[in-house]
């Protein structure tokens, strides 16, 4: 069902997020609304961590119990030896805060902390969590490929969330995504918008990217020919990846949400621009953006 294929993201829930003019943290009634509407339509996943600012209290305050919640933690503290201890704390204060009794995931948003030592030790603790019934599902949040190929060495995730969108389809290269999920692995992609910025109009992309106009000219005019809005595409695309178990978005309002699931229900769209300049890492790595 496509409903269970869309999970909210919640990083506007907590502090302010996105490029452009809606990247300001929601207010409690955009909340309320989009929370409302998600149980309408059937959308029961919804994506947060612990440095998404109060995303976390605004969520329980408003009642998600009836939603599967998975979350990622930051990377542990160095002054916190005792890693599994601040771990627990951690997982205590997250179900307190969203006022539930499990999470559907864990997803480890620095995977280094378990590359670091060959971090045993954890991922044991994580693993008597799961036999608790405290969470249902471990996994990693990751950016790169070659992350991926060294926590395989080490353990094997139920779940790998990564970067994937219309501009950005490293990962998709030799079947390498596809190879992941032939092994049980479920595939969760992440940034589909790329922070909003797939979504601006050609005269509101900011400064800091004009360097890359020729390649959002290029965007803009596909768009046209395609007779396709930017949301539109974007949505239908990464729906169009058949390896791709579930698609986080960031959502502005309830009216927004409901596009996504109206675009869902269309044709995947399999053809994406045939782009004659080169798409750099600069771009489509918002952790290289100022």
């Amino acid at each position: 069902m496509i409903m269970n294929k869309i999970v909210i993201g919640t990083a506007n829930f907590g502090m302010d997020y996105g490029i452009g003019n809606n990247q300001k943290k929601l207010l409690d009634s955009d909340i309320f609304e989009i929370i409302n509407a998600a149980k309408k339509i059937g959308v029961n996943t919804i994506d947060t961590a612990i440095s998404y600012g109060n995303s976390l209290n605004r969520l329980g305050k408003f009642g998600v119990d009836n939603f599967k919640i998975i979350t990622k933690f930051p990377k542990i503290p160095e002054s916190k030896k005792k890693q599994t201890k601040w771990f627990k704390e951690q997982i205590e204060k997250t179900l307190k805060q969203l006022d539930v009794n499990n999470l559907e995931a864990i997803l480890l948003h620095y995977p280094k902390d378990i590359l670091e030592e060959k971090n045993s030790e954890l991922i044991d603790f994580l693993l008597n969590l799961k036999n608790k019934g405290v969470i249902n599902k471990i996994g990693v949040s990751i950016y790169e490929k070659n992350e991926i190929e060294e926590i395989l060495k080490i353990f094997k995730p139920e779940i790998i969330q990564c970067p994937i969108n219309i501009f950005d389809n490293r990962l998709l290269e030799k079947n390498y995504l596809e190879n992941i999920s032939k092994e049980g692995i479920e595939i969760h992609i992440r940034s589909i918008f790329l922070q909003g910025l797939l979504l601006l109009k050609r005269e509101k992309i900011p400064q800091e990217f004009l360097k890359f106009k020729n390649l959002f000219e290029e965007w803009h005019n596909w768009l046209k020919i395609t007779k396709l809005n930017p949301l539109e595409a974007c949505i239908r695309y990464t729906n169009s990846l058949e390896i791709v178990d579930k698609i986080v978005v960031g959502i502005d309002s309830a009216y927004h949400l409901k596009q996504i699931m109206k675009y869902m229900k269309k044709p995947k769209l399999t053809k994406r621009p045939n782009w004659q300049n080169s798409i750099s890492r600069e771009l489509i790595d918002p952790r290289l953006w100022k």
